[in-house]
């Protein structure tokens, strides 16, 4: 079982670029291209794609990571389709 250490940080910076977006969904291609490829905090992406998958197992309420309004499915739909988008960037094959 993953710790929370493990993602948590990962999660925060994802997160953290869209916590003022009204739909954070609609922010992502400006955070994928900032720390994706941008590598703006030399992360990998499987990084990020390992942590977002921990992140959806949990149980954790995503949505209390840092300090913002969305609901906990805004984030966790936000990060669905982070979680979509990295798989496509490091390679995977979609199921």
């Amino acid at each position: 079982m993953a710790k929370f250490d493990d993602w948590a940080p990962y999660i925060r910076v994802l997160i953290y670029g869209v916590q003022f977006e009204e739909d954070p969904v609609k922010g992502l291609d400006r955070v994928m291209k900032r720390l994706i490829e941008g590598r703006e905090l030399d992360i990998s992406p499987a990084r990020y794609l390992t942590s977002v998958r921990m992140a959806l197992a949990s149980d954790a309420c995503l949505s209390e990571l840092i300090p913002q309004e969305h609901s906990e499915e805004a984030i966790r739909q936000y990060l669905r389709e982070a979680e979509r988008r990295l798989a496509v960037i490091v390679g995977e094959k979609p199921a």
